[in-house]
């Protein structure tokens, strides 16, 4: 009975304590766990309202908002260029306002009652002044219904501000990736207010929640405007329920958005909830206790029979074994009557002692494994918030290690290269880059794992598995492992869009100061050629120069020069008139004669060179209404360049052909009516598959830049303004042969209106 009783008293301690220190673990464990939910909730709304502020931003970029507002006009969103954006945001937009400095409403989406003074908004010296871009309160309405307001800068392109982009955004789905979180059957997350008040809750509309002090003063009451995320055991937690615990984390934008009121992540549970595994856990406990004193105490019952009797004689023996000693024998063996068994009392001790450990130990193992399991699901939450984050960076991410051999991808880098994560980890990193910086992407590598500091970011091209090459810019980061730096991480940021728009305003530069300086140049040297055609006609009317051979080399030198100035009247036409067409002068003209003029003017070139001119006429006469001068011009351009690619010993055939109808090579349409076809066929090297539809573009030159042949890449493109300005199409091809055959294709029987030139 006195070890039962003993028994009853300790194991009711033990439970007490089992209870409390439970209840006190799970209340830590379940505490951090919703700290953790709430500041994940947190950095989730903080990313979808910077995304949208971002969107805004985007949107005030746009330069049709820039020129409204700078212009002072109405700006219609109805316009195709806008449909994207509306499309993808009307279901959260309740309202548009674009505003110009003054005040005044420039276009947008709203109704008469928000079109009120802006300038007198809380907003305007932040949005005007500051150039940032400003994030409103949250407004909610009784039936859980709210709008966002935000207003972001519409800059001009030297940074200052033109005027105000102001929306409004229904909360309407915006939170719903964050707010359908569940922690059990009762656990939820909702929105607060800073004075504690709920805006949104998916459970039950915000109306009827109490306000939580979750903000009150004290020590224990949590400070996430401070900390970050806390959690804290509150005496309400807005559903009522006392004593509940509660996560808490403040939405906090980045620093370039002004925030007017700081609004929280609460993640909460039911009290019953939370504690029901501590009090199952008593329950079962007692149970179990309570079973175990009764099969003690039958034991106990069932034992005494067995022990006690032959202990009891044991005793009376040894009493009587005693009281027949004679008394100097009982000091010697320190006996006395009523002595106690020693070995038992050890025995039975040892035996409590060792449950007593065996207890302590079970204790430790389920409290060791309890704490495991936290540790465990906090890794995978970590691991998979990682990977997310890992995955989904605006820039390809790679790791290696000393070696530049790659340990791991992110999705980015294997949409960027076109190429899976298995076929680049465990290859080089260098392989990945064109062959010129492989050597720079190692010496950065080494500077860097060297010295433990991020590098200087170095611009690298990456091919990809398309067949392009991407102009990307390379930074890598150290990453410790036991204290080394024996890995790196790399972050290439795609810039070929950048370098291409940098290319084509280049170009766009070069193409305004080269017509400047051509139409100055045409200008300039058009009046001492007509003094010099002028004096060529003078000096053949004299007798004395009109015997043969200087009547024949007077008249070529008059040609040359009427081909002269008209090379510089077509070059003005070209320039002054920006390409969108050229004045003609019409008139009717033998094709044939015009290609024997061209021929004859460059005899003495080719017979100088070894090469032949051929005629293939046919045996009428064609006879053609156009300008003769620049379709002469044409043919010049044509045999000119067969004639610097023809071999020594080369044909150069121009021929003419009048035919119902030719479909021509470069695209699918035909020309209806009858048509003249005219050919120019060389013998030389030919012309680059790749560069075939590119050649009678502007100042398109062969990649060839040692070739001293190349022109300026302008005689082809003059060539086809002519062409197409009188109806027709030229193009190019190869011969089978070999050499390159230029075609023209001209309508016959429709007259060109005749235009004056210059």
């Amino acid at each position: 009975m006195s070890v039962l009783l003993i028994g009853l008293l300790s194991g009711a301690l033990g439970l007490g304590y089992a209870y409390w220190h439970a209840k006190h673990t799970r209340r830590a464990a379940i505490g951090l766990y919703f700290q953790e939910l709430a500041r994940q909730g947190a950095d989730k709304v903080s990313l979808v309202l910077a995304k949208e502020i971002e969107w805004v931003e985007r949107l005030s970029s746009l330069p049709e908002v820039r020129e409204a507002v700078k212009e002072g006009v109405r700006l219609s969103l109805d316009k195709p260029e806008f449909q994207r954006w509306r499309e993808e945001q009307s279901q959260y937009f309740r309202s548009l306002a674009i505003v110009d400095r003054n005040g005044r409403l420039v276009g947008g989406v709203t109704s008469e009652a928000t079109r009120a003074h802006y300038a007198q908004q809380p907003w305007w010296p932040i949005v005007l002044e500051q150039r940032r871009a400003w994030a409103g309160d949250l407004r909610v309405d009784e039936k859980g219904r709210g709008y966002w307001e935000v207003a972001v800068p519409i800059s001009d392109d030297d940074g200052s501000a033109l005027g105000v982009l102001k929306v409004a955004i229904g909360t309407e789905g915006l939170f719903a990736s964050v707010l359908r979180t569940r922690i059990g059957q009762t656990g939820h997350v909702m929105l607060l207010e800073q004075d504690g008040r709920v805006l949104i809750c998916p459970i039950r509309p915000a109306s009827l929640h109490t306000r939580t002090d979750v903000f009150a003063g004290g020590r224990d009451r949590a400070q996430p405007t401070r900390l970050g995320a806390a959690w804290v055991e509150v005496e309400d937690d807005s559903h009522g329920s006392r004593g509940g615990l509660v996560g808490v984390a403040s939405v906090v934008l980045p620093a370039h958005i002004a925030q007017e009121r700081v609004w929280h992540i609460l993640i909460r549970q039911d009290p019953e909830e939370t504690y029901q595994p501590a009090r199952m856990l008593m329950w079962k406990l007692a149970g179990f206790w309570l079973g175990t004193v009764g099969l003690i105490a039958l034991l106990g019952w069932r034992l005494a029979h067995r022990i006690v009797r032959p202990v009891e004689s044991l005793v009376e023996r040894v009493r009587q074994m005693v009281g027949g000693l004679p008394a100097e024998h009982r000091e010697e063996r320190g006996l006395r009557p009523g002595v106690e068994i020693i070995e038992i009392e050890t025995l039975a001790s040892s035996f409590n002692r060792l449950a007593d450990r065996l207890e302590k130990a079970s204790r430790e193992t389920q409290r060791y494994v309890s704490e495991l399991e936290k540790a465990n699901r906090e890794l995978a939450d970590s691991e998979e918030h990682y990977r997310t984050l890992w995955n989904h960076a605006v820039d390809s991410k790679l790791s290696v290690d000393a070696k530049g051999t790659v340990l791991a991808v992110n999705r980015r880098a294997e949409l960027k290269l076109g190429r899976r994560a298995e076929e680049v980890i465990g290859t080089a990193a260098a392989d990945l880059f064109a062959e010129q910086d492989r050597a720079r992407f190692h010496e950065l590598l080494d500077a860097v794992l060297t010295t433990g500091k991020e590098g200087t970011a170095i611009e690298v091209q990456v091919p990809t598995m398309a067949g392009s090459t991407l102009t990307m810019e390379l930074d890598i980061v150290p990453l410790e492992r036991t204290g080394n730096n024996t890995a790196g991480l790399l972050q290439l940021s795609d810039i070929t869009e950048k370098q291409q728009l940098a290319q084509q305003l280049l170009r766009s530069e070069r193409l305004a100061s080269l017509s400047q300086f051509a139409s100055m140049f045409a200008h300039d040297i058009r009046n001492p050629l007509a003094g010099i055609k002028k004096t060529l006609e003078l000096l053949s009317q004299r007798a004395e120069l009109q015997a043969e051979p200087l009547e024949r080399l007077f008249a070529d030198l008059r040609f040359t020069t009427h081909l002269l100035l008209g090379m510089i009247n077509d070059m003005l036409d070209v320039y002054q008139e920006s390409y969108s067409g050229l004045p003609l002068v019409s008139s009717s003209f033998s094709v044939g004669a015009l290609l024997e003029e061209t021929a004859h003017l460059f005899r003495s070139e080719a017979e100088a060179k070894g090469v032949t001119i051929q005629l293939d006429l046919p045996d009428g006469e064609v006879v053609f209404t156009g300008d003769r001068r620049r379709l002469q011009r044409v043919g010049i351009n044509l045999v000119h360049n067969a004639l610097k690619y023809s071999p020594p010993q080369g044909v150069i055939t121009l021929s003419v052909q009048q035919e119902r109808e030719v479909k021509p090579a470069a695209d699918g349409d035909s020309l209806d009516g009858p048509v003249v076809l005219i050919c120019v066929e060389d013998e030389g090297p030919g012309v680059d598959q790749d560069e075939l539809p590119h050649i009678f573009e502007m100042f398109f030159r062969k990649k060839d830049g040692h070739d001293l042949r190349i022109g300026r890449g302008l005689g082809l493109h003059f060539c086809r303004l002519v062409v197409e300005a009188h109806g027709g199409r030229i193009w190019a091809a190869n011969r089978p042969a070999g050499g390159a055959v230029f075609s023209v294709l001209l309508p016959m029987g429709v007259g060109h209106e005749c235009r004056s030139g210059s």
